[in-house]
């Protein structure tokens, strides 16, 4: 067993890809892969090729979370597990170690048959540390109460089973204890009066309501309660006793307690917040239309018409909408239901208008890469630019129209690129392993705005050896510019720990909205942009955002008209996914200077605080 990276990758062992004959041939295959793995003391981890900077990755954070999981389980595996990592949702969506067609919005799955890891790369290594973690949690309980495969359970005649809401909720507490999204997914979901009893959780509440059922009980009774609760359902082998014994509550009586609990935390939020449409209109019902998942908002540039993508006719497919009263002009493209849109890209949208209003260019999935295509909003007809990569999302077309804008990504990382219309040149313009989103340009037409977690890191191009993402802090993004021509960035925020998205700017370019959880809800801020003599942004990060909304739910995903005067944006609210459309966003909406912190960033500062002072 090899414990050191360096070490591991001298004994690379080749693996050719007829091993995985086990898997099946049950789905259509758009490439031939090549398998390697790596070990290291408890994992076998395949990887194929290009991913060896994933799979470097992996023995890391996989060691760091196992050792994680068994402290909080109280329990030590007695089995290898096997990870296997796709370098793509396109990648992993052709795997054969399961029958079941994987949609985008399924991330990985821990398979019981011989317990095995199956996880994708979606460009983030934030994400995918998420995602090792919680796949491991199923797995090491897999270990603990299955002996780590099917063959074990029929020899033992085991018959336990978790209920949905436990396994997944049990798998996103221990990977995130608690977290911002979830935290506004359920002040959402309680608010509205919509938060199902605990057997209740189902579906994407299994993921959500389970974390908090969690995060409940180790707030109320400690975190080394969540151990003894697992280990006395294995004793009892039931788990409604497992809870009797370890908290002397029936589940019954846990909801009422965990119910009561939500209320007090999420409900005084009323008094001092605004809901959505406060300071907005709301252009999408789902009890009227069916579809409760309306996202990804694209206001074309003179403001009066909307892009959108909706599940209201069952697939996630292209509307047109008026941006006045929500009237849908038309239905532009049938997603999951033609062979050219194989799968519209739902959880890394790229949705974007032409500057003349008479095309949209959309990323999804076609014989097993992401590409871009433009379709014509009057006719309907489209084609595809001669670009394949494992991922693509988050367009945005140039000012003047000569360029397309979108974050692409490989088996390494993911990079801002941007595609010549009139000379079909592709470039990478941040080429490094730091995560890129959301970029959107200035009017000049020569900048572009983006997220990043680079930190300080602002020459593009390979890091230094020393330099590895796996001890890297990816728990802040700020907003940066690059200059297409120089390949210059400038930092624009500094805010610690923080997540900011989605930067756009105003005619003038000298000011520029964008989203931050600051406060532990996702609102917009704006903030002034200096511009030197030869129109380079200055150093700005000290310079001071201000808010532009108090919202009570979660905004994401703005959109903003040529001249300013409309924005538009997706919220969650009263359990759905609804597009809002603002006027006048750069006038707050908000009295406001700095908006009041959330019950759950209080807590964060003051454990933050006392870290300190030890």
């Amino acid at each position: 067993m090899i414990k050191s990276v360096f070490k591991i990758f001298l004994f690379i062992i080749f693996v050719q890809s007829i091993m995985f004959g086990q898997f099946g041939k049950n789905k259509v295959q758009y490439k031939n892969f090549t398998w390697y793995y790596v070990q290291t003391k408890h994992f076998d981890i395949y990887f194929s090729l290009k991913g060896k900077e994933l799979a470097e990755f992996i023995t890391k954070e996989a060691e760091r979370s196992l050792t994680s999981l068994q402290n909080s389980f109280n329990y030590k595996i007695n089995n290898r597990i096997t990870i296997i990592i796709y370098n793509s949702t396109n990648d992993f969506q052709e795997t054969n170690t399961t029958s079941q067609a994987l949609s985008e919005g399924i991330e990985g799955f821990t398979e019981l048959f011989k317990n095995r890891v199956v996880i994708q790369f979606m460009g983030s290594y934030k994400e995918l540390r998420h995602l090792i973690h919680h796949e491991l949690s199923h797995a090491v309980l897999n270990d603990m109460f299955y002996g780590g495969s099917i063959q074990n359970i029929i020899a033992n005649r085991i018959s336990i089973t978790f209920p949905t809401w436990f396994n997944e909720g049990m798998a996103e507490y221990q990977s995130l204890g608690w977290d911002i999204k979830t935290d506004m997914f359920i002040r959402d979901i309680s608010i509205s009066e919509k938060l199902p009893d605990i057997p209740q959780l189902n579906g994407f509440l299994a993921y959500r309501g389970g974390q908090s059922v969690f995060y409940y009980i180790s707030q109320k009774y400690g975190k080394e309660k969540i151990g003894e609760l697992i280990n006395k359902i294995k004793d009892t082998g039931n788990v409604e006793a497992g809870f009797k014994a370890a908290l002397g509550l029936s589940i019954k009586e846990l909801n009422k307690r965990w119910k009561k609990y939500i209320k007090k935390t999420y409900w005084p939020d009323i008094a001092f917040r605004h809901d959505p449409e406060d300071f907005s209109k709301r252009l999408t019902d789902p009890e009227k239309d069916g579809g409760f998942y309306n996202i990804i908002p694209a206001l074309s540039p003179q403001g009066d018409k909307i892009a959108f993508i909706s599940n209201r006719d069952y697939y996630f497919d292209l509307f047109i909408m008026s941006a006045i009263d929500g009237h849908i002009i038309k239905k532009l493209i049938h997603g999951n239901t033609t062979a050219d849109f194989e799968q519209l890209n739902v959880v890394t949208p790229g949705v974007t208008w032409s500057p003349d209003d008479k095309k949209i260019a959309i990323s999804a999935k076609s014989d097993g890469y992401d590409v871009i295509y433009i379709v014509d909003v009057e006719s309907g007809d489209k084609i595809s630019l001669p670009i394949q990569l494992d991922g693509i999302n988050s367009l945005a077309w140039s000012p003047k129209g000569k360029r397309i804008a979108f974050i692409g990504h490989n088996a390494k990382q993911s990079d801002i690129y941007t595609y010549n219309l009139y000379t079909k040149r592709l470039r990478n313009l941040t080429n490094d392993i730091f995560t890129d989103k959301d970029p959107s340009w200035l009017p000049n037409g020569t900048k572009i705005l983006f997220t990043s977690d680079r930190k300080r890191n602002l020459r593009i191009g390979p890091m230094p050896k020393k330099f590895k993402i796996y001890n890297y802090n990816l728990n802040q993004d700020d907003i940066y510019s690059i200059n297409i021509n120089s390949l210059k960035i400038k930092r624009i925020t500094n805010t610690p720990n923080v997540t900011e998205s989605y930067p756009i700017a105003g005619p003038s370019g000298k000011e520029i909205l964008f989203v931050s959880d600051k406060n532990g809800i996702t609102n917009i801020y704006k903030k002034s942009i200096e511009l030197s003599k030869d129109d380079t942004i200055k150093s700005i990060a000290q310079i001071t955002s201000s808010p532009i909304t108090n919202s009570l739910d979660g905004i994401s995903q703005i959109s903003l008209s040529k001249d300013g005067k409309k924005l538009t944006f997706s919220s969650l609210a009263q359990a759905s996914y609804n597009i809002y459309l603002m006027n006048n966003p750069f006038i707050p909406k908000t009295k406001l200077k700095k908006l009041l912190p959330t019950v759950y960033i209080k807590k964060l500062r003051k454990q933050e605080t006392k870290k300190l002072k030890s």
